[in-house]
């Protein structure tokens, strides 16, 4: 801002500083002159870092019992870790719940394998179990032809390519009519007893029992059953035994480590190749009973190191049930095992390499920091002895601090620019009044008024300070105003009114250009002459558009002009008819509420009636 400066003429200028005055150009050109008198603004710089500001050294960190404990349990890092953490047990659940997934599907195949290798197993005993069949079926076209029945044994019964070993030929009450092994005939009562034997007359068809002992050969046979037929006419039920070794070749699995039992549908059981046969496990045998039944494949069941299965002989009653070791049915599964096993330790290994590598950048990283913004440095091995959050506490200690006192003095510096403007303004409009004696203390009398007024009308504190204001320096306008104009005794020709009329904007310009000012006392400064009913100066505003600022000033300021001394009339008016023509021109000239408030101030007693006195009317040139 430049200096305020006032010339003999009264005009008032704004000059730049610096400026020597000899070298200022002449008067006219709107620049100052040698003769101009000039007030600088008091202006108070402020340092651009608080160097009278003492503060603390920021403390520092006291040395914990366990340092480096503190230092790897420091909050930013228990945080990194913490999410390095959860991101690999993430990792580590997602492949386990992958391996599971495999390991239940690898399962699932090995399992349907192992069924389909025993149920092929299954199929080449039953097609031996065929042949057989196929070879009695013979019997018939033998007697249809003429062929004795009870001579059957020695034609059928020749040793080349046979698939049983023995071969009786009962008559359908049980009589022996020929056997190949003469030695091993049993009694007709017995062998019509027989299950098999009653079932393959009654049904006519082929029948298969077994496992069983013979009782005359008492070697473990499996017995096939067809009834001959001569047409319609059923003369015999031919049986051929099949030694139970020779149906099912113990060599098909591996020796010592696979077990083969069969199960019939009357109960009996034997294990194939072994002389110490032992049972399946319970659960087994029941599923075995099962398949009997439904003729439907066992599922795979584990007991004890080996894993169990069963297939059906067709409809021969036989089920076939074979163990094998679990580590070889399931060798896939295994195998995927390890691999997951595998994956999880290589998740782990990454994510401990991980966190080492993050780990040391994330020191790093604090670390420049630390050195850009001026703080302590810090090391990754200073963890041990302190953390990072301890060193940045203590930084925004110091930052609050140095802050709080820049804060505080760039407050000190607004409200000390603040108050070299208004102590601008008020100058000014001291020199006014220093100017012309009669309008000593105008501006204080005038600004008590107002804030009773305003005080009446419920103005805020604030608002109250900034009316005060703006009423005390009202007139500072009048400081552009020449003496001849403003102390003419009598009334002004228009040209001098209209001069005269020029101070209410030219204090309000002054008023706008201060930076710190409210506008609020700029406008209330400028209007403070206008008229209600639009009559007024300068810009002839009416009504409310008035500021309320400026109408309450203006009935104050028309109350104590019309009850002190001016130029331009004889004497002062007293103190109530002063007030009657505040009441005669409320709505016209003043704002209604604005007088009512005023004259209940002056009922309150808060402006006692001006005593009346003669007064010595002050002109140009008196002595």
């Amino acid at each position: 801002m430049g200096d305020f400066c006032l010339n003999s003429a009264g005009i008032v200028r704004f000059a730049r500083r610096g400026r020597d005055s000899s070298h200022v150009p002449a008067e006219g050109r709107g620049y100052l002159t040698a003769t101009d008198h000039c007030f600088t603004p008091l202006h108070r710089g402020v340092s651009g870092r608080a160097r009278d500001m003492t503060t603390e050294p920021p403390p520092q960190p006291s040395a914990p019992a366990h340092r480096l404990l503190r230092g790897l349990n420091s909050p930013l890092r228990v945080r990194f870790h913490l999410l390095i953490l959860i991101l690999t047990t993430v990792a580590l659940l997602a492949v386990w719940v992958e391996g599971i997934s495999e390991r239940n599907a690898l399962r699932a195949d090995a399992a349907r394998n192992y069924q389909d290798r025993a149920a092929a197993t299954a199929a080449s005993v039953l097609t031996k179990l065929a042949t057989a069949q196929s070879r009695l079926a013979t019997a018939d076209d033998l007697v249809v032809h003429g062929y004795d029945f009870n001579a059957l044994c020695t034609v059928m019964g020749h040793p080349a390519g046979r698939e049983y070993q023995r071969l009786h030929a009962f008559s359908p009450s049980g009589e022996v009519r020929c056997s190949t092994s003469p030695g091993d005939q049993e009694a007709p009562e017995a062998v019509a007893k027989r299950p098999y034997f009653q079932a393959a007359l009654a049904t006519g068809e082929d029948q298969v029992s077994g496992p069983l002992i013979e009782d005359a050969s008492g070697r473990l046979s499996v017995l096939v059953a067809h009834p001959v037929r001569n047409g319609s006419r059923t003369v015999g039920v031919l049986v051929g035994a099949i030694d139970a070794a020779v149906l099912f070749d113990s060599t098909q699995f591996a020796a010592g480590s696979d077990r083969e039992l069969v199960y019939g549908r009357d109960g009996g059981w034997f294990e194939v190749g072994s002389l110490a046969p032992t049972s399946a496990p319970f659960g087994v045998s029941g599923a075995a009973a099962r398949s009997v039944m439904t003729g439907e494949r066992c599922p795979v069941t584990v007991s004890g190191a080996a894993a169990w299965t069963c297939s059906p002989l067709g409809r021969s009653g036989l089920v076939l049930v074979t163990a094998h070791p679990e580590a070889a049915v399931f060798a896939a599964v295994s195998d995927a095992a390890t691999r997951v096993r595998t994956r999880l330790l290589n998740v782990l290994a990454v994510a401990i390499a991980a966190g080492f590598l993050l780990d040391f950048l994330f020191l790093r990283r604090i670390r420049l920091a630390f050195g850009g913004t001026g703080l302590p440095s810090l090391n990754a091995g200073d963890t041990a002895r302190h953390d990072e959050i301890d060193v940045l506490a203590g930084w925004a200690r110091s930052t609050e601090q140095s802050l709080r006192g820049l804060q505080s003095e760039v407050s000190a510096y607004e409200r000390r620019q603040r108050d070299s403007e208004r102590d601008l303004l008020t100058s000014i409009a001291e020199t006014v009044e220093i100017r012309y004696p009669f309008l000593r203390n105008h501006g204080d009398r005038v600004g008590r008024y107002v804030r009773q007024i305003g005080s009446r009308l419920g103005f805020s504190d604030h608002d109250l300070e900034q009316l005060e204001f703006a009423a005390r320096v009202h007139d500072l306008g009048k400081i552009a105003i020449a003496d001849a104009v403003y102390l003419k005794p009598g009334r002004l020709d228009p040209i001098e009114a209209a001069q005269m009329q020029l101070h209410a904007a030219r204090g309000g310009e002054i008023a706008g250009r201060m930076r710190n000012v409210p506008p609020e006392v700029a406008e209330a400064i400028r209007h403070h002459h206008e008229r209600w009913d639009g009559t007024g100066y300068p810009d002839g505003l009416a009504g409310t558009n008035i500021p309320l600022w400026s109408r309450v000033i203006a009935v104050a300021d028309s109350y104590d002009a019309m009850t002190e001394e001016r130029p331009y009339r004889q004497q002062p008016l007293s103190h109530g008819e002063a007030l009657q023509v505040l009441r005669d021109g409320a709505g016209s000239q003043w704002d209604a509420t604005a007088v009512h408030a005023f004259l209940e101030v002056v009922q309150s007693g808060m402006v006692p009636p001006k005593p009346l006195s003669l007064f010595t009317r002050r002109v140009a040139g008196d002595s």
